[in-house]
């Protein structure tokens, strides 16, 4: 039987398993619902009051999404709990790696070391950041847990989610992408802003640009950035589709950001002093140019970042409201 209802239940309970699994196990929930509704209803045409009395017997998505999901049960995180916490761990793990990784690049192209002390260097980290994110992302579950703290509203027919159009949905690679900017963005401007540098001297000495204890002085305004993206993401992920819910954490959340950049490139002398006395060396005749752009560095920065911020809300917007 082919019913609103029951795709958007079978979506709901289906959605984050592992693709090659979701076709098979919504076809065969799909045939218990059609066997169920037959023998309650006989040759009757099903109501939806039939339909609602089904799927209330079956449980909710996430009560059939752990049954068909068996490593829940060897966890010590329970549901429901357990599926958005492998769901969000690996997420966690794989930007945080990426993002350790591109820091470990930038800090062997910095201070250049033989590759085995490279490899080495990289593997430490590595091994300290994921275990840190693997530790904080477990402990905050199972705290959730312990607790009963809920992270998802009480089922209701009413609220499940439409199976979204093409168009509508939102693809896990793109949220992974936005989730690892935001951890290179930290990494970058706490770990080393000086890759933002000019070559000054004919022997290849370097200049850095960004003041690096300035920029690390305002560690709180950077992490507060980088956690605003990372939660969009995270909202967008869970929701695997653009609707209100999406656009309204995104409005909020881009505007917030856009106060925080405000904030931190007009609040802030984040240039390197000795970089602007250079300047009228460094960039003389012709390069009259480039020393605009560096006199103006930060404004051109905010600009950007706030074009950014605004081209992300009003896509966000066309692709929530327009219609299928």
């Amino acid at each position: 039987m082919n019913n609103d209802l029951i795709e958007r239940y079978l979506y709901a309970a289906t959605r984050r398993l592992p693709r090659k699994q979701r076709e098979d196990v919504a076809r065969e929930l799909r045939g218990l619902v059609d066997d169920m509704l037959c023998e309650r209803c006989g040759d009757r045409t099903p109501e939806e009051k039939d339909i609602r009395i089904v799927l209330t017997e079956l449980g909710s998505p996430q009560e059939l999404y752990a049954k068909y999901d068996e490593d829940a049960q060897k966890c010590l995180i329970g549901q429901p709990y357990y599926g958005t916490y492998v769901f969000v761990l690996k997420i966690v793990l794989a930007c945080a790696a990426i993002g350790l990784t591109v820091s470990a690049g930038i800090l062997q192209l910095l201070e250049p070391q033989a590759w085995y002390g490279a490899v080495a260097q990289w593997l430490a980290m590595l091994w300290q950041g994921l275990l840190s994110a693997f530790a904080f992302v477990t402990v905050l579950f199972s705290i959730f847990y312990r607790k009963g703290i809920k992270i998802s509203e009480p089922f209701n027919f009413d609220d499940l989610p439409p199976v979204p159009q093409k168009k509508q949905e939102i693809s896990k690679w793109e949220c992974i992408a936005g989730i690892a900017l935001s951890v290179l963005f930290t990494v970058v401007f706490l770990a080393v802003p000086q890759i933002f540098c000019v070559l000054i001297t004919e022997d290849g000495g370097l200049l850095p640009i960004i003041d690096i204890h300035a920029a690390r002085g305002t560690w709180y305004i950077i992490l507060l950035f980088a956690a605003c993206g990372i939660g969009r993401e995270v909202v967008k992920l869970m929701e695997g589709r653009y609707n209100q819910k999406v656009l309204a954490v995104t409005l909020a959340v881009d505007g917030i950001s856009a106060l925080l950049a405000i904030w931190w490139l007009l609040g802030f002398d984040l240039i390197n002093p000795d970089f602007l006395a250079s300047m009228p060396v460094v960039f003389t005749g012709s390069r009259e140019f480039a020393l605009w752009i560096f006199t103006n560095f930060q404004r051109l920065f905010l600009g950007v970042m706030l074009l950014a911020l605004g081209i992300n809300a009003v896509e966000t917007s066309v692709r929530t409201l327009r219609k299928p």
